[in-house]
């Protein structure tokens, strides 16, 4: 359930002194193992009666979990609506508020959308919502040493995912109600036996399990392989890769769940020299900043690749808010056999920092590649180009349903063998404004544009902005094919089945 402005009263309520319900030794007791209450009613059968409204919630706080008691269980009786929330807080807790939501610090899950919530009004999603017989769980993942890690929601005793716990006092568990309602506490339930969220595999020895993706990440070393296991690995902060390792799935296992890594901030690559490799993941962002400009990295929400060289493969990647994949010229990026969308903003950005000051003198740098990609689905840009060195080849690629397919400002770009079908505005858009002295240049060959407003649009205005165009291409279905603006040139040059062959310029002044 999203929060809104009608968090209170937010009051941190207890149990008067001597209250039977604060007692722990009885187990059988109505509420035994309740610290904290308020707008609760416990039961004769042992379950708990919220009567809590929409300003008012109804909670109550365990005891803190431990090693020895690191899980507990809710079983929904009567629901409503808004739904239950359960989670982990710290010592405060309120009546005016949801697990997760800002009032205090605490991490939830709603049964009402399956939202994830931790320290924000609006969740992101997680897990499947619950209704009443479902039974709800929440535990803590200890290391050997005894160190709280990790947290972990089930659903009918099954995984949902894994999330890094937010604070090492955050263990105390929590439940309220955002409405009437009836659920069944057992605070002493036992911890479901799981598999590894991860394992990190160096060389020939035998690989080392983590409870969480985050964990795995910062242990791993350079050359490591860290595999991530089918289930949802959920991050409320950016995911910083800082060495040349590689992250991927369970291979060679057909139904093995893909692993679903799902942030709130960009996954991010940003260490001059080193080689990341993503292979079989689901990337889901829900941060991003809409407001910031396509060539800022305040918009990425899915992959922020700054330094290095990063390689996609066979993945898919969204962001809700923001842009699915952002590179800089000061790194390489190779995209193969990947998906890319829906996203709030962009699908692909590629730039360089600092207005296209960078210098390119070694050939590994500003060197993209993106081959067999899907670009789908976004409310801007499909593919953003605007990098003044280096060089950007898209091979049998895909853009559909984009405001506006490919847009290059200013950069050079080959494209062959792809497609772009469906898109709102422009199919490919070429444009060289403010740049005075940069090449500005798409050649396509075996390309097709399909239904889309306009197909090629060439805009001059500072340098020279050029589409080259040959009768390997094919545009169908299309309102208009070609404009050029400002000096824009498109040319097409034929060659015929003889020795003779035909060219032709449209520019501005020949009627575009």
């Amino acid at each position: 359930a999203e929060g809104g402005s009608n968090e209170g009263p937010a009051q941190d309520l207890e149990p008067s002194e001597g209250d039977p319900l604060s007692a722990t030794a009885n187990h059988n007791l109505p509420g035994a193992g309740i610290n904290k209450f308020a707008l609760a009613e416990f039961l004769a059968s042992g379950g708990v009666e919220f009567t809590g409204s929409d300003r008012e919630y109804g909670f109550v706080r365990g005891q803190q979990l431990s090693k020895e008691q690191p899980y507990f269980e809710v079983t929904i009786v009567v629901d409503r609506e808004d739904g239950i929330g359960i989670g982990l807080c710290g010592n405060k807790v309120m009546s005016g508020a949801m697990p997760g939501w800002p009032a205090y610090p605490s991490i939830g899950y709603h049964s009402d959308d399956g939202g994830l919530f931790q320290g924000r009004n609006y969740g992101m999603p997680f897990g499947p919502p619950c209704h009443a017989g479902d039974r709800m769980g929440c535990g803590v993942l200890f290391s050997a040493g005894g160190v709280a890690e990790t947290v972990v929601f089930t659903k009918n005793r099954e995984l949902i995912g894994w999330v890094p716990l937010p604070a090492s006092g955050m263990l105390f568990p929590v439940v309220a109600s955002a409405a009437p309602a009836v659920a069944n506490l057992d605070l002493k339930a036992e911890l479901p036996s799981f598999p590894p969220a991860c394992w990190v595999k160096t060389g020939t020895a035998e690989a080392i399990a983590f409870s969480n993706l985050a964990l795995a990440v910062a242990s791993a070393k350079d050359g490591d392989i860290v595999t991530a296991n089918g289930g949802v690995h959920a991050f409320n902060k950016g995911l910083a890769v800082t060495r040349s390792i590689t992250i991927c799935g369970v291979e060679g296992k057909e139904l093995a769940a893909e692993p679903e890594l799902r942030g709130g901030e960009d996954f991010v690559i940003d260490s001059k020299g080193i080689k990341v490799r993503l292979k079989g993941l689901s990337i889901k962002s829900f941060g991003g900043d809409k407001s910031a400009g396509w060539e800022e990295l305040g918009g990425a929400g899915g992959v922020c690749a700054r330094q290095g060289s990063i390689t996609i493969e066979s993945c898919k990647i969204s962001s809700q808010n923001g842009t699915g994949v952002v590179s800089t010229l000061l790194c390489q990026l190779h995209a193969s056999h990947t998906n890319v969308g829906p996203c709030g903003r962009h699908g692909i950005v590629v730039f360089a920092p600092g207005g296209g000051s960078v210098e390119t003198s070694r050939n590994d740098r500003g060197v993209q590649l993106l081959d067999g990609v899907t670009v789908r689905d976004c409310e801007e840009v499909g593919v953003a180009v605007n990098q003044s060195k280096g060089s950007l080849t898209i091979t049998g690629c895909s853009v559909e349903a984009c405001k506006d397919g490919l847009v290059v400002h200013p950069a050079k770009v080959t494209l062959q063998s792809s497609s772009f079908v469906g898109c709102r505005r422009n199919a490919i858009k070429v444009l060289s404004w403010r740049s005075e002295g940069l090449a500005c240049e798409v050649q396509c060959k075996e390309c097709t544009i399909k239904d889309c407003p306009m197909g090629l649009r060439a805009e001059g205005g500072g340098g020279v902005a050029k589409i080259g165009w040959d009768n390997s291409n094919t545009i169908q279905e299309c309102i208009t094919s070609f404009a050029c603006e400002e000096g824009g040139v498109i040319d097409q040059h034929t060659e015929p089945s003889g020795e003779e062959s035909e060219y032709s310029e449209y520019s501005e002044s020949s009627g575009g």
